[in-house]
């Protein structure tokens, strides 16, 4: 989710049919719903535009390569881990789809064994927004990438000024009035 931007159902839903390890991408296309007390079931994306595939960086393909194979060594291992039905990507040792609040409450313990302040997992989604707009990537290109249905609502989200990006900002501006 830190690399990526996904939001957590969409990050819960991926299966090893979603990611491309030669090309580096990921398409998003379906998320999990994960409604209190009830079973957990496979939706379209929040909006048509959350529908897309994206540009891995080679770090996180890498990962992702590794903790496939990590995933199969642990199943073949121990005999209380599960292989999953489908193909999904992040499980639980049952083989079920892995909860949205176990993901949560294992991030809040990360956050405080780190002694950090408390967050949610959302805020991955909202530093790999923020990291890229600080890099100067285009605004458009950060919208597209995080599913929004326009530019707007990432700038409203996620462009809030930030010290490095105000920086940025004046430097190019020095630099354009000097000539």
């Amino acid at each position: 989710m830190a690399r990526t931007g996904l939001r957590i159902g969409e990050a819960l839903a991926l299966t090893w049919h979603d990611i491309n390890l030669e090309e580096n991408t990921l398409t998003v296309n379906k998320t999990l719903v994960y409604p209190t007390n009830s079973t957990p079931y496979l939706s379209t994306p929040k909006s048509k535009a959350s529908l897309r595939t994206i540009k891995l960086d080679d770090n996180t393909a890498h990962i992702m390569k590794k903790h496939k194979i990590n995933r199969n060594e642990v199943v073949l291992k121990y005999k209380n881990y599960k292989r999953p039905e489908t193909d999904i990507i992040f499980f639980q040792h049952d083989g079920r789809w892995l909860r949205t609040n176990v993901v949560r409450e294992y991030f809040k313990e990360v956050c405080k064994r780190a002694g950090l302040p408390i967050l949610s997992p959302h805020a991955l989604r909202h530093s790999h927004a923020v990291h890229l707009l600080e890099a100067g990537v285009n605004i458009k290109y950060v919208s597209e990438r995080l599913g929004h249905s326009s530019i707007k609502m990432t700038a409203d989200t996620y462009l809030h000024v930030t010290k490095k990006i105000e920086d940025q900002a004046m430097d190019l501006y020095l630099r354009y009035t000097s000539t």
